[in-house]
């Protein structure tokens, strides 16, 4: 694509050099991946290259030019040489979504957008919905663990990508003749611009808890981020939104769109109701406006038939009968690390969650009470360099459901796990502690201490495969301990 195509898309820019007849083959924000004829551009904010925090593209800037770039986008003007073309933004972030919209043609144009926000609960939502979908469409979902294209899985390392990879899987999902993509919409996400100029035909929330607050600072900026999904909604687009949560209403107000509301405690145009929950699995019946139906589906807590209603609210939505809705609830929905059941024979229950929120903990914890186990064993930690003001919280949640806790570490990054470990205590006052900074080591010595008919929760990670501490990334998933102290 030529150069003054590309740029005829930005309104506000700053050119110096010569674009005539520049033909353009990529374009990146990092210096890793550029080849000849891509443009650069220089993202500020934190962004992640292989698991590397880089504060400021711009820093990058004479590495790129050293790799060939012969374009370079920056918000911050800077000397750059004669035979590079040098455009000056208000905001680079902006301008590389916009940019990557125009060079891959806007598939999301191309397919049904649903875009899924909220604080818990996105992740096993978008499999739901992808589990309808494939009932009678092609289909796609990206999110935290995976993307996934017609059921192929492939990794991503964002929740919600950066635009030019993002783009590329749209396009990857345009060739493959989907025709709906799920995905996550992170407040991350929208606010670094990575979704900007996405096409989406519905917007769901699930729920508000406190997350991110490193970055938003307050709870109102965060719920403001996420509303502007639903702003961007068209007439004849479709809002939904989980109307027992606080803020489930003004999600709907701020939307043009038209509106399906979800609940279980209010009237709400998809319920459930008669909730049977078990160890094996969740029975209800299922309310809409086009009938009402039996499930019994092999999701278990109160948490995912949430998440199942909200599923069911995109399926009515797009048209979907209640036949073909309860076939897709009912199929064997896998989510690596949401609630996941480890089961190698052993007389006691071990599950790995990523619950890593004072209100992912209590749904996950109160589910688990629920069962009345013998004990409920707590192990988990909490991140570092990240909200610090949610560690006593969740230390209060974990004491209010278990008999033991063990404190451990969770990504400490350039933080003393101890001292974390130390500001989750404050919110217990009643469990029995134990301190093991070691993950792995935490996870064996709760699995020694447990007895018949205990259950034993491993928070905070999921389905992460790896471990971020000061000064570097190790291999580490929780499942794969569990397995070893229990024996493949």
């Amino acid at each position: 694509m030529k150069l003054t195509e590309l740029l005829n898309e930005l309104e506000e820019k700053t050119i110096k050099g010569n674009i005539d007849d520049i033909d353009i083959q990529g374009i990146v924000y990092d210096p890793m991946r550029l080849e000849k004829d891509f443009i650069f551009v220089a993202i500020n904010i934190y962004t992640q290259l292989d698991k590397i925090e880089i504060p400021d593209g711009h820093d990058k800037v004479n590495e790129a030019i050293e790799a060939g770039a012969k374009v370079i986008v920056i918000q911050r003007d800077m000397d750059l040489p004669d035979s590079v073309v040098k455009i000056v933004v208000p905001d680079s972030r902006y301008t590389l979504a916009i940019l990557v919209n125009k060079f891959y043609d806007f598939p999301s144009k191309k397919m049904k957008m649903i875009g899924i926000t909220g604080t818990n609960g996105k992740t096993t939502t978008t499999h739901i919905v992808e589990s309808i979908l494939l009932q009678k469409h092609r289909a796609g979902i990206i999110g935290t663990l995976n993307y996934k294209i017609n059921g192929k899985i492939y990794q991503s390392k964002d929740t919600t990508p950066e635009p030019p990879d993002l783009q590329e899987i749209f396009t990857n999902m345009v060739d493959e003749n989907v025709e709906y993509c799920a995905m996550e919409v992170s407040s991350h996400g929208i606010d670094f611009f990575r979704v900007e100029g996405v096409n989406y035909n519905v917007g769901l929330f699930t729920n508000l808890t406190q997350d991110h607050l490193d970055y938003h600072k307050t709870m109102d900026l965060y719920l403001q981020t996420k509303k502007r999904l639903f702003q961007w909604l068209k007439p004849d687009d479709h809002a939904i939104a989980n109307i027992d949560d606080p803020h489930g209403k003004e999600f709907l107000d701020v939307s043009v769109a038209k509106q399906l509301s979800f609940a279980i405690n209010k009237k709400a145009d998809i319920m459930a109701k008669e909730i049977d929950l078990a160890i094996k699995g969740t029975k209800y019946r299922l309310i809409t406006p086009v009938g009402e139906i039996n499930i019994n589906q092999k999701l278990v807590g109160l948490f995912n038939v949430y998440n199942s209603l909200a599923a069911v609210a995109v399926a009515v939505s797009q048209g979907f009968d209640l036949e073909t809705i309860k076939k897709g609830l009912e199929e064997n929905i896998r989510v690596a690390g949401r609630f996941e059941l480890i089961d190698k024979g052993q007389d006691f229950s071990v599950v790995v969650d990523y619950a890593h929120t004072p209100d992912g903990m209590e749904k996950v914890l109160g589910l688990t009470k629920s069962l009345n186990p013998n004990r409920v064993i707590t192990v988990f930690g909490c991140g570092g360099d990240r909200d610090k003001e949610k560690r006593p919280l969740m230390g209060e949640v974990a004491d209010k459901y278990s008999d033991m806790v063990v404190l451990t570490a969770d990504n400490p990054r350039n933080e003393d796990p101890r001292q974390i470990i130390s500001d989750i205590e404050c919110g217990i006052k009643n469990s029995k502690i134990h301190h093991v900074v070691d993950r792995g080591e935490a996870i064996e010595f709760a699995i020694k201490e447990a007895v018949s008919g205990d259950i034993i929760l491993i928070l905070g990670k999921g389905h992460e495969t790896t471990q971020t501490l000061k000064d570097k990334t190790i291999h580490f998933n929780d499942v794969e301990e569990v397995e070893k102290v229990l024996g493949n």
